[in-house]
């Protein structure tokens, strides 16, 4: 069981307090490398990030070699849109030249053989933004002709033998197709089938995040999909789906709480979660730095050392689940302790707030 609800695995808790900035230098930077994007998804929780100012390109190879120097060994490069950005090829250059893995996230609307080429290049990983089997749920969500640009992008990505993987956001559209969406990542050669849930930030509001029936009902036909074909699917952000999924068939990530990521937006600012508009350091100030800051700030102690209480306390993944998201927490509840408001434990009335 876990004392006075808090996870005795917290990283804060190792040095009575005191916080070590090499102890806790995270592991991995997701860099939202611009706001710039050339869609106007319904969905999108980065819509928020479109006029922010980034950083010019001298100081974008300045990031990457600090990240280098303090040992982050991935940087997961999101958007807006990455592949429209100009200064993505010297950057990702630098992170290869540093030896350290890369993955874009994109929505494959511009990708040719020629972009192809330099992610084969430099050694990237690419998760592709499709949500749905075809061509109608998938244009509900990212709009008219966005179905055969990605099915042109996908197959200059196929040609070269590049490795990716698809990524579904789930929501109110298109829940009902997620095992569709799984067989069909499967036939096109993906890796994985991954799959998040709609954040209500940005353009998503009540109208187009998913309840969460419809979200476990979507999990739960992907897992037979992947269980009859025996393919990987793998969730995102969703930490208490390990209630109700088999993980024989379906993996889960969410390491938020453990302080393993850091999020970075345009400007440099260290985030909180890149769906909360909390800004709590900058990487201006030098990473190592900032990174510093960013440990004492008391957000950062609150979501990692969350007080839990019922249905998380004595749940039986609490320790691995720490209460789901924090941000879910945070913009349902106003605090980081949890639950997560989709977690299937949670009742009507505490998702209402009581």
């Amino acid at each position: 069981m876990l004392e006075k609800g808090t996870c005795r695995s917290s990283p804060f808790q190792r040095v009575s307090g005191e916080i070590l900035n090499d102890d806790l230098m995270p592991q991995a930077v997701v860099w939202i490398i611009s706001g710039v994007c050339d869609l106007r998804c319904i969905h999108c929780y980065a819509s928020r990030f479109a006029d922010v100012g980034e950083l010019p390109l001298k100081e974008k190879l300045k990031l990457i070699d600090e990240l280098a120097g303090c040992g982050i060994s991935y940087i997961g490069i999101t958007g807006g849109e990455p592949l429209i950005n100009k200064d993505l090829e010297p950057c990702l250059k630098r992170i290869r030249d540093h030896g350290i893995e890369c993955s874009i996230n994109s929505n494959a609307q511009c990708l040719d053989e020629d972009v192809a080429r330099i992610l084969d290049r430099y050694d990237v990983y690419l998760f592709v933004s499709m949500d749905g089997s075809c061509k109608r749920t998938h244009e509900l969500v990212r709009g008219p002709g966005t179905w055969d640009r990605l099915m042109r992008g996908l197959d200059a990505v196929r040609k070269l033998g590049l490795e990716f993987s698809t990524v579904m956001a789930i929501n109110r559209l298109n829940y009902s197709d997620a095992a569709g969406y799984v067989e069909l990542a499967e036939i096109i050669g993906a890796d994985s089938a991954c799959m998040i849930p709609t954040m209500p930030v940005g353009r998503a509001g009540q109208d187009i995040t998913s309840s969460p029936d419809q979200l476990i009902s979507a999990l739960k036909s992907a897992e037979l999909a992947a269980k009859n074909l025996g393919y990987r699917v793998t969730v995102w952000c969703y930490a208490p789906s390990k209630l109700v999924i088999d993980p024989r068939f379906v993996s889960t990530w969410s390491e938020c709480r453990r302080c393993k990521t850091v999020d970075i937006d345009p400007a440099g600012n260290m985030l909180l979660c890149d769906i909360l508009d909390m800004k709590l350091s900058n990487v201006r100030k030098g990473f190592r730095n900032a990174i510093g800051e960013y440990f004492k700030r008391r957000e950062v102690k609150e979501a990692v050392n969350p007080r839990l209480k019922e249905p998380c306390r004595s749940c039986k993944i609490a320790e691995t689940c720490m209460g789901g998201c924090y941000a879910r927490s945070y913009l349902m509840f106003g605090n980081f302790d949890g639950p997560d408001p989709y977690c299937p434990r949670v009742k009507d009335g505490l998702r209402a707030g009581s």
